[in-house]
């Protein structure tokens, strides 16, 4: 099937036809079961979340309100909704917060800001207003394009690398040795 547009996709979820839910099955998997994956670092739960992310779908689907908005962001936010579940079954006590948004300490960060320490790293991080960690979170650490990563902000591309490259500047000060 080819690409749906935004309009057909809107139809096809109200409808609960199978050829739409079929292509969003199959042309969000990898991103989705990688968020997943990422966020609960359990393959298999992983997978097992997908599918139950469709089964939501289907629940939710006829009363589809379209905002305007891809509908990629219905299924990040559908994600990101069981991610939260499932911490909170597992009586894991994870701020909201640090499940929306885990700390952005892994090698591709470090190597990209050439930070040496990933201590020193993961405080200045924290520093950061929640917009500059979440587009390096999701630019370096969870390695969306820059599209997804506008798409999921809710921004449009310009601003986004416009805020990308705030969110590096501020990093690079915090993590710069003071001048003599």
């Amino acid at each position: 099937m080819h690409s749906p547009t935004h309009s057909t996709i809107v139809t096809g979820l109200h409808q609960r036809d199978p050829q739409i839910i079929g292509w969003l099955y199959t042309t969000y998997a990898p991103r989705l079961i990688g968020y997943f994956s990422r966020r609960l670092r359990d393959p298999d739960l992983a997978r097992d979340l997908y599918h139950e992310l469709f089964l939501r779908l289907l629940e939710r689907a006829p009363t589809f309100t379209d905002r305007g908005v891809p509908i990629e962001a219905w299924l990040f936010r559908l994600v990101h909704d069981l991610v939260v579940d499932t911490h909170r079954r597992a009586g894991r006590s994870v701020p909201l917060t640090e499940a929306a948004h885990p700390a952005a300490d892994d090698d591709v960060i470090i190597t990209c800001l050439h930070a040496a320490d990933q201590v020193a790293l993961h405080q200045a991080i924290t520093t950061l207003p929640l917009t500059y960690r979440r587009v390096l979170t999701l630019r370096f650490r969870d390695h969306c394009s820059l599209a997804d990563t506008a798409l999921q902000l809710g921004r449009s591309l310009s601003a986004t690398k416009a805020l990308q490259r705030r969110a590096i500047a501020r990093l690079r000060a915090i993590l710069s040795p003071p001048m003599a």
